[in-house]
């Protein structure tokens, strides 16, 4: 999420948001635009680790 839907997200309002609902790991998201970005793991009340790693071309 950029910054203005990961506040609306936090605030409970309406949000858009890339990605998805994804059962298998690895997962590669592409940014669709240059910015700064959340990465926002909903585990639905599980316990997850997440590694994320960076890769600019």
């Amino acid at each position: 999420m950029d910054i203005d839907h990961y506040q609306a997200y936090l605030d409970g309002g309406e949000y858009e948001y890339y990605g998805g609902f994804y059962d298998v790991s690895p997962v590669v998201l592409e940014v669709p635009y240059d910015d700064y970005w959340y990465l926002v793991v909903d585990s639905n009340g599980q316990r997850v680790k997440v590694w994320v790693t960076e890769i600019f071309d």
